[in-house]
């Protein structure tokens, strides 16, 4: 039996489901740049008849910001969404909600961003200010650029008033910086709290990076730590191949 019909199996034989996705890597393959990923073409509808399932809730979690998420995930298939890596929650149906309230912690990522504009004109590098993050990209530089580029952010993120409140987290050809303790984890423990679809479902998280071992640290007992490719594969209860893969399980769960 290979690790996707392991996984199916556990998934039919549930009385209910949470379903915990990552975005870039899990759900899409990674582009060179944030902006060029490619939806599969038939994942929007798949997510749509995942939530029209009554034993089954959906979210995804992700790096990228809400307003992000949604240019890809339209607004009308319930998903609850938790972004900037659980700074940014919504709920099906309801308002958004910022989890980052501090005021000079958020002057500080400002600041910060601003002061790495000139780095966007270095060839390869682009910088992301996602409100309560900002992320530096490097996929399309050259190793020279790419060390020099992490050094002006680790040099200039231990400049910030606030640093010590600050982490440095380190991604797929990506550094970012977020308030400490701001991590998937937290959206997971109140996903598992009050997003269940019935009293003993089962929440499956799939994550392919680093961001997403808060998340499976933070899952109920018994939960199904899914990685995708191997980066994460050693925490993980299975792995699956690649996006390509999770969206055929989505296939397969909903035939």
């Amino acid at each position: 039996m290979t690790q996707k019909e392991k996984i199916l199996e556990l998934l039919k034989s549930s009385k209910g489901l949470l379903l915990l996705f990552d975005f870039d890597g899990t759900l899409v393959d990674i582009a060179p740049t944030p902006d060029r990923i490619v939806m599969p073409p038939d994942l929007k509808l798949l997510l749509r008849k995942l939530v029209e399932r009554p034993s089954i809730n959906v979210a995804i979690l992700s790096g990228r910001s809400l307003i992000e998420l949604q240019e890809y995930i339209p607004a009308n298939i319930l998903l609850a969404f938790a972004g900037c890596h659980g700074c940014e929650l919504q709920m099906p149906g309801e308002v958004e909600q910022s989890i980052l309230d501090d005021e000079d912690i958020q002057r500080d990522l400002d600041e910060f961003a601003a002061s790495l504009e000139e780095l966007s004109d270095w060839p390869g590098i682009i910088i992301e200010h996602k409100g309560c993050a900002v992320a530096m990209h490097y996929r399309l530089a050259d190793k020279t650029t790419i060390e020099h580029a992490q050094e002006e952010f680790y040099s200039r993120a231990e400049q910030l008033s606030n640093y010590e409140e600050m982490e440095i987290i380190e991604g797929k050809a990506v550094l970012e910086l977020r308030p400490s303790g701001m991590h998937k984890g937290i959206a997971v423990e109140f996903l598992a709290e009050n997003f269940l679809p019935s009293d003993g479902a089962l929440v499956a998280y799939f994550g392919d990076d680093t961001t997403d071992l808060d998340a499976f640290t933070a899952l109920p007992e018994n939960s199904l730590k899914v990685a995708v490719g191997q980066k994460i594969a050693k925490e993980a209860n299975f792995v699956l191949a690649s996006p390509a893969e999770v969206v055929q399980l989505i296939k397969e769960l909903l035939a």
